[in-house]
């Protein structure tokens, strides 16, 4: 069977787009989900459809910049922005019309204007960040963290520290009262609040999965097992899942790097979330170079972690395609969620392995300040 190369979502903002230039709603278009902003940008793909693929590619190569620029302001070889730039995976989802793209510019932004002391400029770039997707409020307790990094914990307000949260919660407030003014409760429904309740079986790598699967069965509560045991794992997601990229790994690892803690906290945020797509990855896939470049993982051991990363999506998605394409048998037998767990428990490696990487930079840090 042919694959369409265009992502589906695609056709979504563009349709969406064209909603707006005929003066409705960009909710008039079942699915979307996203800040009209975004239909707004995507307007000229009424007259040019692949426009929108061209303005994320653009966006892309954005990113790159930035990339270099901390790179440079780190102090570490600029080269290892191929890792970005020359990635198969980067050019793939934005040539398909996905849109991840516009919102590493954003969280690049963020982090350049952080590590020069621009605290004002960082908060309003974290305020557009978090009225684009709601994820990147993972970053604020990293921030606030190395902001002022030597002031006692028992003396946590600063004046650059406030400085950073008050134009965070302008930049997010002004753009939300903005949207809201033109398109009311509608906008808050389909852009925030349906993403707290999303259940999404389908294309999800998630180890939520089956849980999922189950929940959109109407006759789930009636189940035996979920009378007796009241089991909705899904629905306690966020717990571990804030409750790492919030709060331990800030606390761990901001003031050892903050472009890598990023890395960590956003990889964390997408390996217990309920909902996992490969473009879910560019997230942090910006963040690589930088965390790459200072990093002591040992060659084999990276090759190792990396193609079991490969290997456990791939299983996944061909496991997947014989359910939706081929529809050789259900969700049980095709060993989608078992899957699921293997990329799941290979996640958690890598994680475990980012952490620990850092910590041993931590430790070559303070000898070489004792030297």
């Amino acid at each position: 069977m042919d694959l369409p190369y265009t992502d589906i979502d695609y056709f979504v903002f563009t349709d969406a787009a064209r909603f707006v230039f005929n003066g409705q709603s960009p909710y008039e278009r079942d699915t979307y989900r996203y800040t009209p902003l975004l239909a707004w940008l995507l307007l000229p793909t009424t007259y040019w459809f692949e426009y929108g693929k061209v303005f994320f590619v653009l966006c892309d190569l954005i990113t790159g910049y930035l990339i270099i620029k901390l790179l440079d302001k780190a102090k570490r070889n600029k080269s290892w922005s191929i890792l970005w730039l020359w990635n198969p995976m980067v050019a793939t989802i934005s040539t398909r019309g996905s849109s991840e793209s516009v919102l590493t510019i954003v969280v690049m932004l963020i982090t350049n204007f952080t590590l020069s002391n621009q605290y004002a400029l960082a908060g309003l770039f974290t305020g557009l960040a978090v009225h684009l997707k709601i994820y990147p409020l993972i970053y604020i307790p990293s921030i606030l963290l190395n902001i002022d990094a030597l002031q006692p914990w028992y003396q946590p307000v600063t004046r650059a520290r406030l400085l950073f949260l008050l134009t965070s919660a302008l930049g997010f407030g002004a753009l939300t009262a903005l949207m809201y003014h033109f398109y009311g409760d509608e906008f808050l429904q389909e852009a925030y609040l349906y993403h707290l309740s999303r259940l999404d079986h389908r294309h999800n790598f998630s180890v939520y999965n089956l849980t999922l699967y189950l929940s959109s069965y109407r006759g789930f509560s009636s189940l035996p097992l979920f009378q007796n045991y009241g089991l909705h794992v899904e629905k306690l997601a966020f717990l571990p899942q804030l409750g790492l990229s919030m709060v331990l790994i800030p606390l761990k690892l901001a003031n050892i790097d903050l472009v890598s803690c990023f890395f960590v906290q956003t990889f964390a945020f997408i390996t217990f979330n309920k909902v996992i797509t490969s473009q879910y990855f560019i997230w942090c896939l910006c963040f690589l170079p930088v965390y790459t470049a200072n990093s002591t993982i040992k060659p084999t051991k990276t090759v190792f972690l990396l193609a079991t990363w490969i290997a456990t999506q791939g299983l996944w998605l061909w496991n997947a395609y014989q359910l939706e394409f081929l529809g050789k048998a259900g969700i049980f037998t095709t060993g989608i969620w078992l899957s699921s767990c293997l990329f799941f428990v290979c996640n958690c490696m890598l994680l475990v392995a980012f952490a620990n990487d850092l910590s041993a930079q931590k430790r070559t840090q303070l000898l070489k300040k004792k030297r």
